[in-house]
């Protein structure tokens, strides 16, 4: 029996509908999901300060029956308060004083939580695995040999293109410097691990292993109409067009300016009026700046830039969409197609980095840099309903090889192995 710490502080992100719930948090709650139902695992749970106040309320809503390894319980007030204080700061982001001001405010109501909120350690001498699906191991781990480490990475995109997410780069800079030759990594693609092992040789030796992430199960074909109607209405799509969809936050490496300039392109060539595209996803700054250079674009009745969009509503958008556009010029993984393919929508990524590990033969891969390939795609999918019709099939039966429950397989087995 595997007596598992879970790191479940990128989970909390449950309870906030923005940018944070990205791909890693999917994976993180996935993985605790899945983990947490298993009878060959006990598992307990972990969170780091700042995250605290929504630990508590993430165990009584989705956990109750699984124990955390500190004493948060004995600070419920003190961790309301924190939350309290944080929806308020996300309520005023945009003042720049106010924000200051709560921001402060949890900065040192963080401060007072790590130095009272203690670690049972009692736990710590029961647990033999200590798993974090994101975040450095907490320094307090180090100082019981008998709990193996595990850690799941899943790209090194910020040393790939440094100058797009500095941020990012310190996060994993300062989760490698920590690193410790017995510590275990997942990685969700041989092209993440590849990318680790010559930005890290060092760090990164053979206690790895490839373990690909999987689409939830709530992604599936959603043909219902009035379903549909809702959620067009909801998201003003037109009711009387056919939509392009994509999915990704707005950063320049998901390559969305060039997909959507080649989309207007190829729309006005052929002379088409019945289809329009649909942009989801989280904005990034740089990409409102690129986007009002493309006049063309920003005032284009084609493009419906919709934002964030609700977890329940995505089936729907991604299975009655004609095809999906995922052309970006690196992933580390690429959920969003996978996606797509589950809900048996066509689907067009770039030919590069992992996508293929993900995509296959069932879709179509093109350069991400070439804009004729961008509108030859569009061509292809728009006048050959055959080809729509295959690999809506041939996406179908190529996401029937990831699941969750694989996923936690592949992690299990590892760890009862060592």
């Amino acid at each position: 029996m595997l007596n598992i710490i879970y790191d479940a502080s990128i989970v909390t992100n449950i309870f906030y509908k923005n940018d944070n719930r990205s791909g890693i948090f999917f994976a993180g709650w996935n993985i605790l999901k899945k983990m947490a139902q298993r009878p060959d695992v006990n598992l307990m749970l972990y969170f780091r300060s700042d995250c605290c106040a929504d630990g508590i309320l993430l165990k009584e809503t989705f956990l109750p029956n699984t124990p955390c390894i500190q004493n948060i319980s004995s600070y419920v007030f003190l961790c309301k308060v924190y939350r309290k204080i944080h929806c308020w700061y996300d309520s005023v982001y945009c003042h720049l004083y106010l924000r200051k001001a709560f921001g402060l405010a949890l900065k040192i109501l963080s401060c007072i939580l790590s130095n009272v909120v203690k670690v049972d350690k009692e736990w710590l001498q029961s647990a033999n695995a200590f798993f974090s699906p994101v975040y450095k191991f907490p320094d307090f781990i180090r100082k019981y040999p008998h709990i193996k480490t595990y850690l799941y990475l899943y790209d090194a995109i910020p040393f790939i293109f440094p100058s797009l997410n500095p941020y990012g780069k310190k996060f994993i800079a300062e989760i490698m410097q920590s690193a410790k030759q017995t510590d275990f990594f997942f990685f969700d693609s041989c092209c993440s691990e590849n990318d680790f092992k010559t930005f890290f040789p060092s760090k990164i030796g053979r206690n790895t292993a490839v373990v690909p992430l999987a689409a939830d199960e709530m992604f599936k074909s959603d043909g219902d109409a009035q379903n549909l109607n809702s959620v067009r209405q909801k998201y003003h799509i037109p009711a009387n067009k056919k939509y392009v969809f994509s999915l990704s936050t707005f950063e320049p490496r998901k390559n969305l300016i060039r997909a959507l300039k080649n989309f207007v392109i190829f729309v006005e060539k052929n002379k088409i009026d019945d289809i329009v595209w649909v942009a989801a996803g989280a904005a990034w700054v740089s990409f409102y700046k690129e986007l009002k250079k493309e006049r063309t674009l920003l005032s284009n009745e084609l493009i419906f830039c919709i934002g964030y969009v609700d977890d329940d509503d995505l089936p729907a958008l991604y299975g009655n969409a004609e095809w999906f556009v995922y052309t970006s010029q690196y992933e580390g993984f690429g959920l969003p197609p996978l996606e797509a393919m589950q809900c048996g929508c066509p689907v067009i990524t770039s030919n590069n980095s992992s996508l293929p590990e993900v995509v296959d033969d069932a879709g179509i891969m093109i350069d991400w840099d070439s804009d004729e390939q961008h509108i030859e795609a569009y061509e292809k999918y728009y006048f050959n309903e055959e080809l729509r019709i295959a690999n809506r099939r041939k996406g179908f039966k190529r996401a029937k090889n990831f699941s969750w429950g694989k996923t936690v397989e592949e992690i299990i087995k590892k760890m009862e192995k060592r």
